[in-house]
């Protein structure tokens, strides 16, 4: 019997050779991306509510493996994903396993981590899957994605085999998944672009998926706009220093953002495989740390003991200049029009003065209340946004770099 008409209605994974590197981003891809507000949301506010650094290494790996499995999802969908039946229902069942993931994510703080092993192998298996049926419908593909099936499958089972080990061991254990599950672009990097050359091709990556991590970025400084809202909305006396510190931590997220957009938006990133997996890896410390200024400003703002404060102004401190030096490296790997270049140059250089600021500052938290803390931070980050707005005016309008 035929499986025309089946494929018809059920769909098969878009071939690779026919992706579309200029393409707008889908209504599915957007919803799919909504589901991850929950995930993030439990790490944060976890985060807030019991900061240390031990806690936040902690958020940082979980972070990992949930940003791992949006990746995976997005490229998935960039490089095969169609308007089918099909890729809406792995969709969904994708969603269905992150949502329980954010579930289980106070769980795994807890000690409790069988949960949130099963529900995260749910995602590693549906992945794998989706990588390895591509093989099968795309023979083209299959040399590329055995690498990524072979990964995940390992990743896949020890999982499971954490389920039934103890917390540390799941966690060593949870370390190693990700180190097989971040691998397989690099082991087959030389397979990959061997294989495009043969094909007279050099791999780009499409505009949508640049866009993707652009409004991801955005999702994680979602969570920092309601870390700060929440901790000004339980404090009872308003008093105006509430609401003076309420203002700065709004503006701090703010000039995070223009930063990041301002220094690699309306931009591609430069043509090869490598530039790609550069782009990824690059924004996984970057949006674990957008998530943990979020939370930490939380903390900051609310003026607990003095202990947990210094502590929580170095994590704060040491996240931002993170942020900044993942910023700089990201916009190395982006294409410049010369417009681009006369904000990007100039700013590059004093985040990464900026950033070294930053990590002095806490040392001197003793004499700082969190008002002073703040304005300081303020400060810094302005003058990076002035002096890039400055010299794209001058530009822009007197022709001058």
């Amino acid at each position: 019997m035929s499986t025309q008409p089946i494929n018809s209605w059920w769909g098969l994974p878009q071939n690779f050779s026919d992706r579309k590197v200029e393409r707008k981003i889908s209504w599915l891809e957007l919803f799919y991306d909504l589901v991850y507000v929950a995930a993030i949301g439990q790490l944060t506010h976890h985060l807030a509510t019991h900061p240390s650094w031990a806690a936040a290494g902690y958020s940082f790996l979980l972070f990992s493996l949930i940003f791992w499995s949006w990746v995976n999802g997005s490229q998935y969908y960039d490089l095969h994903g169609n308007d089918s039946v099909r890729t809406r229902l792995f969709t969904l069942l994708q969603m269905l396993a992150v949502a329980a993931v954010a579930v289980t994510v106070n769980d795994a703080f807890e000690g409790h981590h069988q949960s949130f092993a099963i529900c995260f192998a749910i995602i590693e298996i549906v992945i794998t899957y989706l990588w390895w049926s591509t093989g099968i419908w795309d023979p083209a593909h299959r040399r590329f994605s055995k690498f990524y099936t072979f990964n995940y499958m390992v990743a896949f089972v020890l999982l499971i085999v954490s389920v039934f080990t103890s917390y540390t061991t799941a966690t060593v254990l949870w370390l190693v998944v990700l180190l097989f599950n971040l691998t397989p672009a690099l082991t087959g990097a030389r397979t990959i672009t061997k294989g495009l050359k043969e094909r007279g091709e050099v791999f780009s990556a499409s505009a949508a998926l640049v866009e993707r991590f652009g409004l991801f970025a955005i999702i994680v400084l979602a969570e920092s706009i309601l870390a700060i809202v929440s901790s000004i909305a339980e404090v009872k006396d308003k008093h105006p220093v509430a609401w003076v510190a309420f203002i700065l931590g709004i503006i701090i997220t703010f000039l995070l953002w223009c930063l990041y957009f301002d220094m690699t938006s309306e931009q591609e990133v430069k043509k090869g495989y490598s530039h790609l997996q550069w782009l990824i890896f690059l924004h996984f410390p970057l949006l674990a740390s957008f998530g943990i200024v979020g939370a930490s400003i939380k903390v900051i703002i609310q003026e607990t003991d003095t202990g947990e404060q210094l502590s929580v102004r170095w994590i704060f401190c040491v996240a931002l200049a993170i942020i900044l030096f993942m910023i700089v490296c990201i916009a190395a790997i982006m294409k410049e029009e010369e417009e681009d270049r006369a904000y990007i140059k100039p700013v590059s250089r004093l985040l990464l003065f900026t950033g070294m600021l930053l990590l002095i500052v806490p040392l001197f938290g003793h004499y700082l209340n969190a008002l002073a803390f703040l304005c300081i931070i303020t400060v810094l980050l302005f003058v990076s946004v002035f002096v890039g707005v400055r010299s794209w005016i001058k530009y822009k309008f007197f022709g001058r770099r």
